[in-house]
């Protein structure tokens, strides 16, 4: 679980590399965890993981590119609450460094004990047949699988979390007594952003979250983020429309 609002720190140099008429920050979510250096799924686990216990599973099944936050963070919480793991780790980006699914991450991932299963399958949030068959598996050794799909963004209460995270950040603002004009942030699958337009829209500031698309489908990231938008707003009721 998360340990406390992640830190709000200053980026002096780089404001100045970029001219010094701006003033950049970064919420540093790689510090909002003890679990395996945090990141920004944790926020969206903290809603997954209590459906798991309470279904009495044994197993976290998840999927998303070989270098993924996501499944790091999976496979240490499985590690933490003394569950398995099974992680279908996608092709979702075309680099050719020979050692790009050993390190990083994904090494992490090992580390912690996950079952890591490479596959070429690029892009998508959908479910996929490779995370089907690692679900059948887990049924056929007599386990007990809860999917997490891809950027958690196909569960129901994917983007909640960052509904959340835009209300610390309302909270941190007071204290340092101004208030952000855009909060950028990269999207692939889409619920991190969706989340953050939902916690941004209770003060009028839907628009000034700008999401830099990382998928090289932007139609389809677009698409995406506003469906899961639309329905974390129904979960909240914001009571007004996202568009």
């Amino acid at each position: 679980s998360t340990i406390g609002p992640s830190p709000i720190s200053p980026l002096k140099r780089l404001s100045e590399h970029l001219g010094g008429k701006e003033e950049l920050y970064a919420k540093r979510e790689d510090c909002n965890s003890g679990l395996d250096f945090g990141g920004n799924t944790t926020r969206m686990l903290e809603y997954l993981i209590p459906e798991a216990i309470e279904q009495a599973c044994d197993t976290l099944v998840s999927i998303d590119g070989i270098q993924s936050i996501q499944t790091r963070q999976v496979a240490a919480v499985a590690a933490h609450m003394g569950m398995k793991c099974v992680l279908v780790q996608e092709n979702w980006v075309n680099y050719s460094d020979t050692v790009y699914d050993r390190v990083g991450n994904i090494e992490m991932s090992r580390i912690m004990g996950a079952d890591v299963r490479l596959d070429a399958e690029g892009f998508d949030i959908g479910i996929r047949p490779s995370s089907e068959k690692a679900m059948s598996d887990v049924v056929e050794r007599g386990g007990k699988p809860f999917p997490i799909p891809a950027g958690c963004s196909e569960y129901p209460y994917g983007g909640l979390g960052f509904v959340r995270f835009a209300e610390e950040v309302r909270q941190q603002e007071k204290a340092l007594g101004f208030k952000f004009d855009y909060i950028v942030i990269c999207s692939v699958t889409g619920s991190t952003q969706a989340g953050i337009v939902v916690g941004f829209a209770a003060d009028g500031r839907s628009k000034n979250v700008i999401g830099v698309d990382a998928s090289a489908k932007p139609d389809q990231t677009k698409a995406h983020i506003l469906r899961i938008a639309r329905h974390t707003a129904e979960l909240v009721e914001l009571g007004r429309a996202i568009t």
